[in-house]
């Protein structure tokens, strides 16, 4: 017969064993409730159907974070093209524009004289272009050696075709380097891809306003040029979005075998900043040129 002492252990008892059965019960669903999943996981990796949905809900996800206002969703080239006319525009127009030009003008310092001297050396056609085509299409003065100064094409041709032998194989490097020629270099050492002129956006650049003096007066006879390069991106309508405006100068003489280059003068074009239309085309543009 059970006491009410010996009732109360028993109950203890009961209830340990029922607290042990539930304890293995639950551990033994839970450890197979886990290799369930470790299977489903398994299985889903190698599922070609939730392979394609979670490709799917990815490109949703990140097509979401970067979708226009009117719904376009840009590619990641394009985005970037976007970032990087920004980059340029604010080198143009921000407190470092100053800096900016002097990085450009760091680069111009690595033009080589030797190397421009033995181009024009090599090429004696180039006299004939500065006469027969250049004359007319640049703004031109020579100072002869007595001091004379002419500016009319015409007389310049005909000084340099008369001028008598010894001096003109004094000045025969001059001549072939008073064209565009002379101007060549520096636009290749502003192309770079932190420069003003940025292949990574289709830039493209033309000479505008070019001067040439040629001063064989001097007893360092030398050449200097001063031209404005303008420098635009395509608008992404088949015509070209102007961006910046450069002044450059430059100056050779063969006698003290140098060739010296700097930009006088930076701006961008216009006094407004572009448009955030305007930078989406030109970057749609400079993506679809980058697929070719």
């Amino acid at each position: 017969m059970l006491t009410k002492r010996n009732t109360l252990w028993r109950s203890f008892e009961l209830f340990e064993d029922i607290i042990d059965d539930v304890e293995v019960n639950v551990v033994h669903k839970f450890a197979q409730r886990c290799e369930e999943v470790k299977q489903d996981l398994k299985d889903g990796w190698n599922d070609p159907i939730l392979l394609a949905r979670q490709a799917e809900l990815l490109w949703n996800i990140h097509s979401n974070h970067h979708q226009d206002e009117d719904g376009y969703r840009p590619s990641e080239l394009e985005l970037q093209k976007r970032k990087e006319i920004r980059s340029l525009e604010y080198s143009l127009r921000s407190s470092g524009a100053e800096r900016f030009l002097q990085r450009l003008n760091v680069a111009t310092q690595s033009l080589s004289s030797e190397e421009f001297l033995k181009y024009c050396q090599e090429r004696p056609e180039l006299k004939e272009l500065t006469v027969k085509k250049e004359l007319t299409r640049m703004q031109y003065t020579l100072y002869t050696p007595d001091g004379t100064k002419l500016t009319d094409p015409e007389e310049i041709a005909n000084y340099i075709e008369s001028e008598p032998s010894e001096l003109s194989k004094q000045h025969e490097l001059l001549y072939r380097a008073s064209n565009q020629t002379i101007f060549a270099d520096i636009i290749v050492a502003l192309t770079s891809f932190d420069g003003l002129i940025r292949p990574q956006l289709s830039a493209g650049t033309f000479v505008d306003d070019s001067t040439l003096v040629l001063d064989l007066s001097s007893a360092e006879p030398h050449v200097r040029g001063e031209c404005f390069l303008n420098v635009s991106l395509p608008d992404g309508h088949n015509g070209q979005l102007s961006l910046a405006g450069a002044l450059v100068e430059v100056c050779l003489c063969p006698s003290r075998n140098e060739f010296q280059a700097k930009v006088l003068y930076l701006s961008p074009c216009g006094e407004e900043p572009l448009t955030e239309q305007q930078v989406k085309d030109a970057a749609k543009s400079m993506a679809e040129i980058a697929s070719i």
